[in-house]
């Protein structure tokens, strides 16, 4: 019996260890490394909670412009993250938002450098966050200094929109 046992638990040793480990990886917006990062104390968790500051040239005219990435928090699985777009004078030229609970992303971005190009990925809310519904993938670019779309198309039903990006 004890022989049985012993045979029984190197089985199931072996089994773990040659299980495969799935990893998952974190998502990433495309942004480089920020130029400056600031983060503040939040004594109710509600508010900004980080600003990272990217100088990058968006609108190809050779001149740093600004893109600025905030973390709002809520104190719940809703929090979400903002993209402030501004030319080099200082005009706003975006002001993109994520929409995020705690089961999906109903809304993200991905930015892409040389050429500057932005892809939105969203989707409705269904019954709840988690329902899956059918979402858009749309491409926009900047063009004589705005921000213009110059793609769409459907998706199938989704929940976490960040997959398709």
């Amino acid at each position: 019996m004890q022989k049985v046992l012993i045979k029984f638990f190197f089985l199931l040793l072996c089994a773990a260890c040659s299980r495969q480990v799935e990893y998952t990886a974190v998502f990433s917006d495309g942004l480089p490394k920020p130029d400056k990062t600031e983060v503040f104390d939040l004594p109710e968790d509600y508010g900004t909670k980080q600003i990272d500051t990217f100088y990058l040239d968006i609108n190809n005219d050779g001149r740093k412009d600004i893109i600025k990435r905030g973390r709002f928090v809520t104190g719940t699985a809703h929090s979400y993250t903002f993209y402030d777009l501004y030319l080099d004078n200082g005009e706003l030229l975006a002001h993109l938002t994520t929409l995020e609970g705690a089961d999906c992303v109903l809304r993200a971005y991905k930015f892409q450098m040389q050429p500057f190009v932005i892809t939105s990925a969203s989707r409705p809310v269904g019954k709840d966050y988690a329902e899956p519904t059918k979402a858009k993938l749309e491409t926009l670019e900047i063009k004589n200094n705005k921000i213009e779309s110059v793609s769409d198309k459907e998706h199938g039903a989704i929940c976490d929109v960040r997959y398709l990006l």
